[in-house]
């Protein structure tokens, strides 16, 4: 919205008797623009809420947090401390969707030209959060917590030999227990990667510091801080897709059929074929200890793993984007189970983040049509685990989690001859995964490929900002092995299991 005022000249002529009395008033007043803003997300997911996912719609719904700071003539990196103009300008503004912009009040608006300067030299520095937290009302239990300012270093070799230091705006995030964790993202303006290096890539970010008035809006890019495992993504992308229909894409918590035969009356989900249904799936924190005798559980660098034994506190520096633990990054405990038993479900009737996708769940009910009462199951084309997705696992940057997966599935193969008319065979199979060091902005997928001789986990890790939309197998050398070269990602992780037939 964009709002120009210009009171132009005002001549008024008074005449007074014989006399001729001319005044002039010329009051001109150069009301550049108020300051208005633009945002969006990837093509992505994270957490508003306990039960909302956090994208560009979700966003909208939600809101974003400002904290603006005007330095006169002054850059953000050198602003002394003594003229205590910190957060002088927006203080935690809210910025919400009116259905057509965003918006915001009170409106705030530009320095005009200083008297005497031919250029705008006023800046003002922008600095934001999403989602949008009410600090008057917080929730102190988990989630963002609470915001404060501090000192912080950034770069003294760039400021002034008395200046190492200036005011920087910290967002308050406590990882909660056994509980949906509120997902945390940082506003920027771009960001830059170079890939001279293609193994150790460097990224940098441009913030929205030192601007001066403009008829542009504000735009904040936002990015992830957390880390999410598993979950769903639904293809926006390419519109609503089935699983078998060209061009469907699943990531987060995926399911496939990888048959290493070469019978075609075996084809996966076929009426006379091999259907494979799902019962219940668990992700959960691996013990410390386990067997008999107990023995520590180790990290994949072979370190025994401990659990916090409170909520973990962590910092975001809106400045930079640095987010930290204040304590040792110790393991947060989680377990999800997604099942399609509904008196497990009636735990948690206000979501159905833990129901599974209606073609995979196994009956309720005893099966006597091979046809009819079965779905079409799990088949060559990944499919995602979960119906819908509203409570994602959030792990801890930093950390290095051990996680345990079990998968209960029956392979029913069609068969005249049996009594049944098919054969049936219920499993349960158990894997563990260890990941390396947990990074900021970042999605763990996790791949559970089910074969009539093999059942592997493989773990996948893609860039939660980019909308990246999930990782592929491609099949290049036709042998039905899901080679580690076949996935295009250096961080997969597969994990051998019995066979299941």
């Amino acid at each position: 919205m964009k709002k120009s005022v210009f009171f132009a000249a005002i001549a008024a002529l008074v005449l007074a008797g014989c006399a001729k009395n001319e005044i002039y008033v010329n009051n001109v007043v150069n009301n550049y623009d108020e300051v208005s803003f633009g945002a969006y997300s990837g093509r992505t997911l994270t957490k508003g809420g306990p039960t909302v996912d956090m994208n560009l719609d979700s966003l909208k719904k939600h809101g974003f947090g400002v904290f603006a700071t005007y330095t006169q003539l002054d850059t953000f990196e050198v602003l002394a401390h003594d003229k205590g103009a910190n957060d002088n300008f927006m203080a935690n503004q809210k910025v919400a969707w009116d259905g057509a912009a965003w918006s915001y009040s009170p409106v705030k608006y530009w320095p005009n030209p200083t008297n005497g300067r031919d250029a705008d030299d006023q800046m003002i520095s922008f600095f934001a959060y999403a989602p949008y937290t009410d600090s008057t009302s917080v929730d102190t239990t988990y989630g963002i917590t609470g915001f404060s300012t501090a000192e912080a270093v950034d770069n003294p070799t760039a400021a002034p030999a008395d200046q190492t230091s200036h005011v920087h705006n910290f967002v308050h995030y406590t990882f909660a227990k056994n509980k949906p964790n509120v997902d945390l993202m940082w506003g920027y303006k771009e960001k830059h990667v170079d890939n001279t290096d293609p193994a150790n890539p460097v990224i940098t970010y441009d913030i929205n510091n030192n601007l001066t008035r403009t008829i542009d809006k504000v735009h904040f890019k936002f990015q992830h801080l957390l880390s999410k495992l598993g979950g769903s993504q639904e293809d926006t992308i390419n519109g609503n897709l089935t699983p078998d229909d060209p061009g469907y894409v699943a990531n987060g918590l995926v399911v496939k059929a990888n048959a290493e035969i070469n019978n075609p009356t075996n084809g996966f989900g076929a009426d006379q074929g091999t259907k494979i249904t799902i019962s219940r799936i668990t992700i959960g924190s691996a013990p410390e200890k386990e067997g008999n005798p107990e023995v520590e559980v180790t990290d994949k660098d072979g370190n025994p793993i401990h659990y916090a034994t409170g909520d973990q506190t962590a910092k975001l520096d809106l400045y930079t984007g640095e987010f930290k633990l204040d304590a040792a990054a110790q393991l947060i405990e989680f377990h999800q189970e997604i099942t399609n038993d509904p008196d497990e479900l009636t735990a948690n009737p206000a979501t159905a983040d833990n129901e599974l996708a209606d073609r995979l769940k196994e009956p309720l009910t005893a099966v006597a049509d091979f046809a009819n009462d079965l779905p079409k199951g799990v088949t060559a084309n990944a499919v995602n685990v979960y119906k819908s997705e509203s409570d994602p696992i959030i792990l801890v940057p930093g950390t290095k989690p051990v996680v345990d997966i079990t998968i209960t599935y029956i392979v029913r193969t069609y068969d005249a001859k049996l009594p049944k008319g098919f054969s049936e065979v219920p499993q349960t199979v158990f894997g563990r995964i260890k990941f390396d060091t947990i990074k900021k902005n970042t999605k763990y997928n996790i791949v559970l490929v089910i074969g009539l001789n093999s059942v592997e986990f493989s773990a996948e890790v893609e860039d939660w900002a980019t909308g990246v939309v999930g990782q592929v197998w491609h099949d290049d050398n036709g042998d039905g092995v899901q080679d580690p070269n076949e996935m295009y990602d250096v961080y997969d992780t597969e994990l051998g299991l019995p066979n299941n037939l």
